[in-house]
């Protein structure tokens, strides 16, 4: 599946993060801590992607999904 920026940005969103991402709908955004230890080096994947945004509080870090992402299904190429 693809993860749609912005205009003629697309990134790829394997599985693992696809899961990750819907099993924390609804609860953005949150706290680096309140993360799960294994969905860690997860979220900071999304944040390097672009599809979750960080800010750096004095202790910690808040992560929150970027509003202008869109997620579309995987489009099969042509051939004429």
């Amino acid at each position: 599946m693809f993860a749609k920026i912005s205009r003629h940005v697309r990134v790829y969103v394997n599985t693992t993060q696809l899961t990750f991402l819907n099993k924390y709908q609804g609860q953005w955004p949150m706290l680096q801590t309140k993360f799960d230890i294994e969905d860690v080096q997860t979220v900071k994947t999304l944040a390097d992607k672009g599809i979750l945004v960080r800010k750096k509080i004095d202790l910690d870090t808040l992560y929150n999904l970027n509003r202008y992402v869109k997620f579309e299904n995987e489009k099969k190429p042509r051939i004429n």
